[in-house]
């Protein structure tokens, strides 16, 4: 069986651009970044989407097509003895032969075969179809050099199937009349500039309309060649020069589109539409050739506008493909042109004013675009309508217009639908840019969430495979949660929209995605960003019950309740115990978890920390100081920024966190103990271990400041020399480290207590003397005047 072909472009595939390698994952563009630009985007979907709903499917043909890795769905359709010996039959040399060997067969089956050995024969000598990224894309060059003789016998075997009744036609009648299709499109471009081409022509025409007639009819259709007989019929009608006007000269600048009747350009693309919706991909690009085509000659442009079809095909192609604007930074004229043609045909033919608009839009045409959408309904209407009034300065009328857009939201499903999921994600998203320059940020961080919760998993648009350019709603929306609003704001917005977290995965579930924290949803993650800005704010007991429950491998290998509460026991004890080695022990306790734990109970979750990547990567999601600018920054979104910055504002801020603590134990141990000294040099461990910060020197960098960390790291050995005992591991201070002993630095503080007041004794002995004598002396003189006091 040959495979089906369509008209299609192989460069579009290439029209997404090149990407810029980086070390390290890919980080999806923040509508945050640039919110000038963010807002003035123009509202539009992707060509694939509204080229797949220029028609959509109303019957239950669906499209069987290869993958971009060349697989393609098929499903068997004949029993597993009779598919192999089909597959034996077609290494027949003959026709003849394979219907000979094919007896047993069903009827049409063994009919079908014979005619599909004999095409294989007729069509051996023809060229075949460039390579494209896509299977079955590029289409077949015209072949003129085809065995005539085997050729009649294919039809001849494809005929008697079709002739067969329904019923007995019902695996291989569709598949007849489609091929009989492809045999009379053969001899139609060999006979094109003859008498015979229109008969030849009009019989291919008929045969893949058939096609389509027995499948809708129960006929068997595993190919999917009710929906690629589609294609095949359009392909009819793109004969000019004495030759098919194939992709390959559309793509190539030449000329041949020019000479197509409007009429057939027409009727093609009406048959490309029908593909396209029914979810053929070839189609998508077979319309994307067309249209490009078309847009080069700006006569046949002129010449389709009339054509509802192929109007919208027209302006949606220059909206999703062709820049606006030229490299000077002018309108592009070819666009311009076309927005003219559509302008003089009369207002009841423009088949789609909300796209138009958006077109006029890009092109800076504002009025006409107010004037086209004034009358416009639908949600990419009011987008644009939304778009306008930003351009006045209106934000009210913008926000108002960007919920009139949101009240139109399609369902998934909807064939209708204007705008794709992609479209409605960004359109959300867009609300909660305007919204954080409104300075309503509860808003804000409403909108931007609904963004990212339709987008699913992290909130997040990746690129295929996880990379590529996509757009990180939650990355922003987890910027608003943590750097803009109030503790409280984010506590009463996590209460109310991810009131409780996800179940952690069973233990004995071997699927070790389920564990990472990748596998978190957004709501389980903000749940979790609360808890550990609860902790930052000393508010532990708020903080617990948005920690997971028990060990939950997706967010630590311990149980982080567990571990805040035991954090916040350490910091109380460290100020209330009765004596300061109590009070250090537990400070130093507090460091170490605040050390070995801190990214899970207190990191954050974009910088400085960068939790999201699990700390490993510098930067790629929230914003920095250097960023809010511009006047759609307000001044309480960089008050709320600046008052939630970390302290200290450092990479692995809570290392810093561990070590003050660390410090502040050494601060209430005798300073020749042991402990004093192994605090301090657990302390610079801390500094020193780990990557260094974003802007400081590796190690052994020049031409750079001394960093915080390697600042601390030698002040709290300075301290040690100054204050400390010696110590045998001393000089590898910081690498080399004992764990504080406190037993023994109570013992020495008992030590140090008894050799103090025998040093008091020894020293002060006479005046000691002297005041127990006066002491003595004053007793007895109150003891023998009590003695003479006479009697009453």
């Amino acid at each position: 069986m040959m495979k089906s072909h369509s008209l299609a472009v192989g460069t579009a595939l290439a029209l997404a651009g090149a990407v810029a390698l980086a070390c390290g994952p890919w980080f999806p563009s923040q509508m945050l970044d640039d919110r000038a630009a963010t807002l003035a985007a123009v509202p539009q979907n992707t060509f694939a989407f509204e080229a797949a709903h220029l028609l959509p499917s109303t019957d239950s043909l669906v499209a069987v097509e290869a993958s971009r890795y060349g697989e393609r769905d098929t499903k068997p359709d004949l029993p597993p003895d009779q598919a192999e010996r089909v597959k034996t039959l077609m290494a027949s040399a003959s026709g003849a032969d394979a219907f000979v060997a094919g007896e047993g067969l069903p009827q049409d089956v063994r009919g079908y075969v014979a005619g599909a050995v004999d095409w294989k024969r007729a069509v051996a000598d023809c060229p075949e179809a460039p390579e494209v990224n896509y299977p079955d894309v590029a289409g077949r060059p015209l072949c003129t050099d085809f065995d005539g003789d085997a050729l009649a016998k294919a039809q001849g075997q494809f005929e008697a199937v079709a002739a067969l009744a329904p019923d007995q036609a019902k695996a291989r009648g569709a598949w007849a009349a489609y091929m009989l299709g492809e045999v009379h499109a053969l001899r139609a471009g060999k006979a094109f500039g003859t008498p015979a081409f229109a008969a030849e022509r009009a019989a291919a025409v008929k045969a893949f309309q058939d096609t389509r007639a027995r499948v809708l009819a129960g006929a068997s259709d595993a190919q999917g060649l009710a929906v690629a007989s589609f294609g095949e019929e359009a392909r009819q009608s793109l004969y000019a020069g004495g030759k098919p006007c194939l992709w390959a000269e559309m793509v190539s600048g030449d000329d041949c589109i020019a000479d197509i009747p409007a009429a057939d350009l027409k009727h093609a693309i009406a048959l490309y539409a029908a593909q396209a919706g029914h979810g053929s991909g070839i189609a998508v690009e077979s319309l994307a050739a067309l249209a490009g085509a078309v847009l080069a000659v700006p006569e046949q442009a002129q010449a389709l506008v009339d054509g509802p079809i192929s109007q919208r095909l027209l302006v949606t192609y220059a909206l999703a493909r062709v820049a606006p604007q030229t490299t000077d930074g002018q309108p592009d004229p070819t666009l311009s042109a076309l927005v003219d043609a559509i302008g003089k045909v009369a207002p009841d033919k423009v088949a789609a004013a909300d796209r138009l608009a958006s077109l006029t839009y890009s092109l800076g045409r504002y009025d006409d675009a107010g004037k086209l959408v004034a009358h416009a309904d639908g949600p990419l209407a009011a987008w644009v309508r939304a778009k306008l009034a930003l351009r006045k300065g209106d934000r009210n009328a913008a926000a108002g217009a960007y919920a009139e857009a949101a009240k139109a939201f399609p369902r998934a499903d909807d064939p209708k639908a204007a705008l794709e999921p992609a479209s409605v994600h960004q359109l959300m998203g867009e609300r909660g840019v305007l919204a954080l320059a409104r300075g309503d940020y509860v808003e804000a961080m409403t909108r931007m969430y609904e963004a990212s919760t339709a987008v699913g998993g992290d909130g997040n648009v990746y690129g295929e495979d996880g990379e590529g350019v996509g757009a990180g709603y939650g990355n922003d929306t987890m910027y608003i949660g943590e750097r803009v609003l109030t503790v409280d704001e984010l506590k009463s917005f996590v209460d109310t929209n991810a009131p409780t977290a996800t179940p952690a995965p069973k233990a004995d579930d071997k699927d070790a995605a389920l564990a990472s924290p990748y596998s978190l949803t957004l709501g389980d993650r903000l749940r979790w960003m609360l808890a550990r800005r609860l902790m930052r704010a000393g508010r532990f007991d708020d903080a617990y019950t948005y920690f997971p429950s028990g060990v939950d491998k997706r967010y630590a290998e311990v149980d982080l309740r567990a571990t805040a509460k035991a954090y916040a026991d350490d910091l109380h004890d460290g100020d209330h115990r009765w004596t300061d080695i109590g009070k250090a022990e537990a400070r130093f306790a507090a460091a170490r978890i605040a050390r070995e734990h801190g990214m899970e109970l207190l990191g954050y979750e974009q910088g400085p920390d960068y939790r999201d990547e699990g700390g490993s990567y510098p930067g790629g999601s929230g914003q920095t100081a250097a960023t809010l600018k511009g006047d759609l920054v307000t001044g309480g979104e960089r008050q709320g920024f600046a008052d939630s910055t970390a302290q200290p504002d450092q990479r692995f801020h809570y290392r810093y966190v561990a070590a003050d603590e660390a410090v502040s134990a050494a601060d209430l141990l005798p300073p020749r103990s042991q402990a004093f000294a192994a605090s301090l040099c657990v302390a610079a461990g801390w500094m020193l271990d780990g990557p260094p910060g974003y802007d400081e020197p590796e190690e052994g960098e020049a031409g750079k400041p001394v960093s915080e960390r390697q600042r601390r790291a030698e002040a709290y050995y300075a301290r040690y020399v100054k204050q400390g005992p010696y110590v045998e591991w001393a000089d590898d201070f910081g690498r080399t480290c004992e764990q504080p002993d406190f037993d023994r630095a109570r013992e020495l503080k008992r030590a140090q207590q008894v050799r103090a007041v025998k040093h008091f004794i020894r020293k002060h002995l006479i005046v000691e003397i002297i005041v127990l004598a006066l002491v003595a002396a004053g007793f007895g003189w109150v003891i023998v005047r009590r003695r003479r006091k006479p009697r009453v």
